[in-house]
């Protein structure tokens, strides 16, 4: 069964989901300053986001703004290993083929920012007290759209009894049968830290001794769950769509959420700049935050479909988060899990 404290937030997201559909609609001026960016957005007509979130939610996302707008947004989903390449050939060359850019590297969009990647962003959603400025935007041109939850899943028919925890795992019978993510950047790097401080600093050297598998992401994590090819994971959405669709699988959450906050911004060199504007501004509105941050946490408190509110989510602590820390664990992880 899942754990009570997935049911409790999941009955707190539901809970604040019909709060809001009972609050009386609040009808929103349009200044004439937006109206041209909405404006000079449709006559564009498209518009480009790459994101290491969910594809389902950005689908979601997508079809919602172009339902809204008429804007046809297309889609590019890649983890952020993959994106930050895209991104930084674009910018360098000035051929710009996205025009939202969203990664979960804090790393990463620091020293994008400093090297001038990003534009800030303009849009009046961003100014909705609800929505914590002064907490989510950074530099004026980076903002927090929201935080996937990833958390520890089982396959019911390999593991009956599921697990409570993450020290939960240790059990001889799962040799071979725990799936891990790569440390590919350090938003990975930081859930290996998150684990360390609460389950004892030998947790990753116990978890080498249980030969788990090393997966990509999340997503094929979760494929490889479902299959059977595993039969718990460490890293994953809650699975509730994988459960509805007939997959034998569970979830549950520790004491301590543990959550990637995603960050998202408008690249300098896109070629439909004020339909990206449109988009960013779009994610942090109730309606955008429903799409986006379903299975997750919102940015926004009473949000249909959202587990979580991002309050609630741990936040990585830059000071342990440097280059340096995250390049040392990488080679530690390397040692101790190899290299594929």
């Amino acid at each position: 069964m899942i754990s009570t404290t997935f049911r409790a937030l999941v009955a707190g997201g539901l809970a604040m989901a019909a709060a809001t559909l009972a609050a009386p609609a609040i009808a929103q001026t349009v200044s004439p300053e937006w109206q041209k960016v909405i404006d000079a957005a449709k006559a564009e007509g498209s518009v480009t986001i790459y994101s290491s979130q969910g594809l389902k939610q950005l689908n979601a996302m997508a079809e919602a703004f172009t339902a809204k707008y008429g804007i046809k947004v297309e889609v590019v989903r890649a983890i952020d290993a993959d994106l930050i390449p895209k991104v930084t050939v674009e910018f360098e060359t000035g051929k710009g083929i996205a025009d939202v850019v969203v990664n979960s590297s804090l790393i990463t969009v620091k020293d994008q920012v400093g090297k001038g990647y990003f534009v800030p962003v303009t849009g009046p959603a961003f100014d909705n007290p609800d929505y914590k400025r002064a907490e989510r935007m950074h530099d004026g041109v980076v903002f927090e759209s929201n935080a996937t939850i990833l958390t520890y899943s089982w396959n019911t028919e390999l593991v009956p009894d599921g697990i409570k925890d993450y020290d939960d795992i240790f059990d001889p019978q799962l040799e071979g049968l725990i799936g891990i993510p790569r440390a590919s950047v350090s938003t990975i790097v930081d859930f290996y830290f998150y684990l360390m401080e609460n389950y004892g600093e030998d947790y990753v050297e116990k978890l080498a001794a249980m030969k788990p598998r090393v997966y990509p992401s999340a997503l094929t994590m979760a494929q490889a769950l479902s299959a059977g090819e595993v039969g718990v994971i460490l890293f994953g959405e809650p699975q509730v769509d994988e459960k509805a669709a007939g997959a034998p699988v569970e979830s549950g959450f520790a004491k301590t959420i543990w959550g990637a906050r995603f960050y998202a911004t408008v690249a300098k060199v896109a070629p439909h700049p004020n339909a990206a504007q449109l988009l960013a501004n779009f994610m942090v509105t109730p309606e955008g935050q429903s799409a986006i941050a379903r299975k997750a946490a919102s940015s926004l408190p009473g949000v249909t479909g959202a587990v979580a509110y991002m309050d609630d989510v741990r936040r990585p602590d830059p000071a342990k988060l440097t280059a340096e820390n995250v390049k040392a664990f990488q080679e530690k992880f390397t040692r101790l899990f190899g290299s594929n």
